[in-house]
């Protein structure tokens, strides 16, 4: 009977071995279209850096000024994680696409993106971005950094701190924004806490808009900003992040509705400011072929002045005593 049942046992697993077969080889092949393995090539007490490629000098370079932009920033807002974020430097156009697929389409079309769910940071190498790639990477490591800091931050926050933190609002993407604050004076700010434009041709106006809106809530509000971050770093001295609405309330005495709507005044007051810039431009650029066109009037009236005789030298008189 023993024999039967073990006879039984051994045919019921024969058509277990293809099928247990058919999941390695899927397997594999999964593994295979997965990007290089990533290995640590650099560390810092901020951050540990990864890639899919050996490390070359350029890594070290990049991952040493990584870390004291990141020092740098932890020290003006006085808050000191102790967790370090991990970022992965992905070799190859595909690697990334891979890694970034299925995400949301502005996630897809980035050059970084910090997935939450891993609370690590992706990007791409250096030969694949036209930007600069240090602040890139500084901009998604604040995106981690408010991660670690807040619970339920506006994406317009978010944005924002990476954006004008990171130095990536120039002087050309600044002229961008007060145009746009004249063509469209209206601002979507509280819209843009909850998710992104759903088009790629407002993407620029909303980063833009995010930078605008945390400069102004440093500007206009110094020490409302200082209490701000006073007290999301004692909230992270006692172990605990910080409500974004709570601490923006207590900090500010005004809702979050209120300030959108400050923000918006502020904004159809900067799109009077793009007038004054391109009128200033404008007389500038005029201003050499104005010189250039009375610089030639004043010379053709030079020319039609009529030729004057020229005065005879006066003879020197003769000296009396010469002979």
């Amino acid at each position: 009977m023993s024999t039967k049942q073990g006879r039984s046992g051994y045919i019921r697993l024969l058509p277990m071995i293809p099928l247990r077969l058919l999941c390695l080889v899927l397997f594999l092949f999964a593994f295979s279209a997965l990007p290089g393995i990533f290995e640590l090539i650099d560390s810092s007490p901020y951050h540990d850096l990864y890639s899919n490629k050996e490390a070359r000098a350029a890594d070290h370079t990049l991952s040493h000024a990584l870390a004291g932009k990141i020092g740098d920033l932890q020290m003006s807002f006085g808050v000191y994680p102790e967790a370090k974020v991990a970022i992965y430097i992905v070799y190859g156009a595909d690697e990334y696409k891979l890694l970034s697929s299925g995400k949301a389409a502005i996630v897809e079309f980035s050059d970084a993106f910090y997935s939450g769910k891993e609370r690590a940071i992706y990007a791409r190498s250096k030969d694949q971005v036209l930007d600069n790639h240090l602040k890139i990477l500084v901009h998604e490591y604040i995106h981690w950094y408010i991660e670690e800091l807040f619970t339920a931050a506006p994406l317009w926050f978010h944005e924002g701190m990476a954006t004008y933190f990171s130095q990536q609002l120039g002087y050309d993407r600044y002229l961008i924004y007060l145009k746009e604050s004249l063509i469209n004076p209206h601002s979507d700010l509280f819209r843009m806490g909850y998710r992104y434009p759903e088009h790629r041709e407002d993407w620029p106006r909303f980063y833009l808009s995010s930078a605008m809106a945390v400069r102004y809530m440093q500007d206009r509000y110094p020490l409302q900003w200082q209490r701000f971050w006073e007290s999301v770093a004692r909230d992270k001295r006692s172990g605990k992040r910080s409500t974004f609405s709570t601490c923006f309330v207590n900090s500010y005495q005004m809702s979050l509705w209120d300030f959108h709507r400050k923000f918006a005044i502020h904004s159809k007051r900067q799109g009077y400011l793009y007038l004054f810039v391109a009128l200033n431009s404008l007389i500038f650029a005029i201003l050499p072929f104005a010189m250039f066109a009375i610089a030639r009037k004043r010379r053709r009236r030079l020319l039609e002045l009529p030729d004057l005789p020229l005065q005879d030298e006066e003879s020197e008189p003769e000296d009396p005593d010469r002979t």
